[in-house]
């Protein structure tokens, strides 16, 4: 009989399995890594598309209605209704559900509510949200010179905390229009990093070197238009009309994408809205030039001061004759001067108001000014310049 060979009953040795076992270990580990590194690379491209889309919403969506604050207001409905740190409310005909009758809105949507496409009724007057103290609005139902409401609705922005985070420095940015149901805009905001107010206003002022912007803060806030009267100081009426020489409204926010920990990512974000339609509204009709104001004069206000009351009765054409005076814009110059500087001031004319007083600082002490006055209808024309000169006090 014949003995089988030795290599017909070999196998696999010993060795050779721990080479195979650490071979797909090591592949094994390789594909885990892949999985691991192409894993982590999606949440993080998904990290990125929330905070993009939230930053988005948060600029964006607000930034679209901000453009078109004071667009299609009548002449006595205010532009900028109330500005602070967390809330903004303003004017403008943005959206309308009707394109038979009104069709100067900047959107159309058959859908809106009818509550919400038209002026702000006084008969629904509510407190405008953050407003510190409580400021209710509007006191009026204002309508167009042929008695119809006005086209132009009330848009309010305001952040308010997550009451859904755990988080305290956490805000949710809301859309109102009038006195409507409020619409989230955004949420996962937070506080800027440099400590800037979620909204910043930049006033225009004129100085000796020319033209600039200041961003209004502390005393100067809340801006709030309030409609001039007979009895209106100097103090309040410089406060009333403060809100018309808003040019621009900057907003300042650190956007999130809502995860915590080391999933959490951020961005800062600051933009400048222009808001061209502010400070003079767009009525419907004008025709010659307005007539002039009347007894204009300037009044030194203590001594050594620099500060000048200048008081003015209305002009005809406000009121009555072509009722299309829309504003009164002051000029300084020194007395010696030939050449007025660029428009000091710009007071919005105020229906029923007769007597308008309004206080200029900066002044020099002991140097002779010039003040001078014309009222600025709609298309825009001046009338002549009424003047008042005076010498301050050393």
């Amino acid at each position: 009989m014949m003995t089988p060979s030795r290599r017909s009953r070999a196998g696999f040795s010993l060795v050779e399995l721990l080479i195979v076992i650490i071979m797909m270990a090591g592949v094994m580990g390789v594909t885990y890594t892949l999985f691991q590194a192409q894993s982590r690379s999606f949440r993080n491209n998904n990290n990125r598309f929330d905070l993009v889309q939230n930053a988005r919403g948060a600029i964006e969506l607000s930034e679209r209605v901000i453009r078109t604050m004071g667009a299609g207001v009548t002449g006595e409905q205010p532009v900028l209704v109330y500005g602070a740190n967390t809330v903004l409310a303003f004017n403008a005909d943005y959206v309308e559900r009707d394109t038979t009758d009104m069709r100067w809105a900047a959107y159309f949507n058959p859908d809106v509510p009818l509550a919400e496409q038209t002026v702000w009724k006084v008969a629904d007057a509510a407190a405008i949200p953050n407003s510190s103290p409580t400021y209710t609005y509007p006191t009026t139902t204002f309508q167009l010179g042929n008695g119809a409401d006005s086209p132009a609705e009330t848009y309010i922005l305001y952040l308010e905390l997550d009451t859904e985070t755990t988080r305290s420095d956490d805000y949710v940015l809301w859309q109102r229009v009038n006195n409507g149901t409020p619409e989230l805009l955004a949420r996962n905001i937070l506080a800027a990093s440099g400590g800037q107010p979620f909204f910043e206003y930049l006033l225009h002022r004129t100085l000796g070197t020319g033209d600039t912007l200041i961003v209004a803060s502390g005393g100067l806030l809340p801006l709030v238009r309030r409609p001039l009267s007979g009895a209106t100081n100097a103090t309040d009426s410089a406060n009333f009309v403060r809100p018309d020489s808003v040019r621009a409204v900057r907003m300042n926010y650190r956007v999130t994408n809502g995860r915590t920990g080391t999933e959490e990512r951020s961005r800062e974000v600051s933009t400048i809205i222009e808001v061209p339609n502010n400070g003079i509204p767009m009525p419907t009709v004008c025709g010659r030039a307005p007539l002039a104001p009347g007894a204009f004069s300037a009044t030194e206000v203590g001594t050594g001061l620099g500060t000048v009351d200048l008081s003015w009765t209305r002009s005809t054409d406000q009121d009555a004759g072509e009722v299309d005076v829309r504003q009164y814009v002051i000029w300084r110059r020194p007395a010696a001067a030939v050449v007025w500087d660029a428009p000091l001031l710009f007071v919005r004319a105020e229906r029923d108001t007769v007597n308008y007083v309004t206080q200029i600082t900066g002044n020099t002490p002991g140097v002779s000014y010039t003040f001078g006055i014309a009222a600025q209808d709609c298309t825009p024309t001046f009338s002549t310049t009424t003047t008042a000169s005076i010498t301050l006090s050393p």
